[in-house]
């Protein structure tokens, strides 16, 4: 089959991240693809590369194959199926017919977690819908990232010799990525006596004065401890520099021990994909999608409870009308497994030798094959 795909696979973002990622599934399939790039910001990053499939051209297309925000997708008559990838990232109920609209245009529609695969065919299926939901395992672009290479972001700082480094890669100002839950649980876990560090590396620049605030809020809400050994060492790096640079974030991959991502969204995140692949173990919500296809045998999962999406912060604000959910981490139970990681190396070995499987996982998997 020719297959057109379309997407922001040149951005350098979780958006193109995870768009590269099918785009590289798709040509381990034995069907000839096209790709075209678009890209989703004005002032969005981009990578110089061309793609190979950029250059191929038919006359004719089978499959039109769409990575982007709902409001861009198009009915296109003259592909034999369409199929849209939103990248939904929460969990819909009772969505109106009118904010369906982009979905019932296609015939497929493919997104990270079964969950909300579930939940998304049945309020289609409200509508007499014949439109397909199918849930896509996770896949990750692996070209750019070095097999055999030696951190040096943190080795220069003497006071994390010998530490065990949990670390969090985000906008700690971000309600939805997780950080306050993060740093909660850490201080309420460890303390300076424990040989463990918590670093955190902001993906671009942030306001050092909300963040002091924020970490201040965190500290304080522990009460007043008496006795100077509570507080465990908590690092920040990179915050006034602007982005996190693909070499540094690997570098804290590969020195930091364990990525602690408890973010609110269901989708799979290549950020979790990518420090599972450096042998990291990350600490992931159960109710996200990268444990949903794997599990405990490589990350180790927190208790999270549904809840509203209460934010500010959405990607298509229109759409929004009031019925989505997404999970929440525990608090406790984020700390319980940070604790866990931390004196548990049988669990932790066993979950590196799985992880130890992922590269040439993502380099060959053809799932897609079937799904197409």
């Amino acid at each position: 089959m020719n297959i057109l795909f379309i997407g922001p696979y040149r951005q350098r973002d979780e958006w193109g991240h995870k768009s590269r990622a099918v785009l590289s599934s798709l040509h381990n399939t034995s069907h000839s693809i096209t790709a075209r790039p678009i890209f989703l910001s004005s002032d969005a990053q981009y990578d110089e590369y061309s793609e190979i499939a950029e250059f191929q051209t038919k006359d004719h297309y089978d499959i039109l194959i769409q990575f982007l925000l709902q409001p861009y997708a198009i009915y296109d008559g003259r592909v034999s199926k369409r199929v849209g990838i939103f990248n939904a990232e929460t969990i819909p109920h009772n969505i109106p017919l009118g904010c369906l609209t982009k979905e019932l245009l296609m015939d497929e529609v493919w997104t990270d977690s079964p969950t909300i695969q579930h939940k998304l065919q049945l309020e289609l299926n409200k509508y007499s819908s014949n439109t397909k939901v199918v849930a896509i395992p996770p896949a990750l672009n692996v070209d750019g990232l070095p097999e055999n290479t030696h951190g040096s972001l943190l080795s220069s700082d003497t006071t994390l010799k010998n530490r065990f480094i949990f670390y969090y890669i985000g906008n700690p100002l971000d309600e939805k990525g997780g950080f306050k839950e993060t740093c909660q649980a850490y201080l309420n876990t460890f303390s300076s006596i424990d040989s463990v560090a918590f670093i955190v590396a902001p993906e671009a620049a942030v306001d050092s004065e909300a963040l002091s605030q924020l970490m201040e809020e965190c500290r304080s809400g522990l009460g007043n401890i008496q006795g100077p050994t509570k507080q465990p060492l908590i690092h920040i790096i990179n915050t006034a520099t602007g982005a996190l640079s693909a070499a540094e974030r690997t570098a804290l991959h590969i020195e930091g021990d364990c990525l602690v991502s408890p973010a609110y969204s269901m989708a799979i995140s290549s950020l979790v994909l990518e420090a599972a692949l450096y042998h990291s173990m990350p600490i992931i919500n159960k109710g996200n999608a990268c444990y949903e296809w794997w599990g405990e045998k490589h990350f180790w999962g927190i208790d999270s409870y549904e809840e509203c999406c209460i934010t500010q912060q959405r990607i298509v604000p229109y759409r929004f009308m009031s019925n989505e959910s997404w999970h929440k981490p525990v608090i406790l139970s984020l700390g319980q497994v940070m604790k866990q990681t931390y004196i548990n190396k049988f669990q932790r070995d066993q979950k590196i030798k799985a992880n130890t499987e992922l590269r040439e996982y993502f380099k060959t998997n053809n799932e897609y094959e079937n799904i197409l």
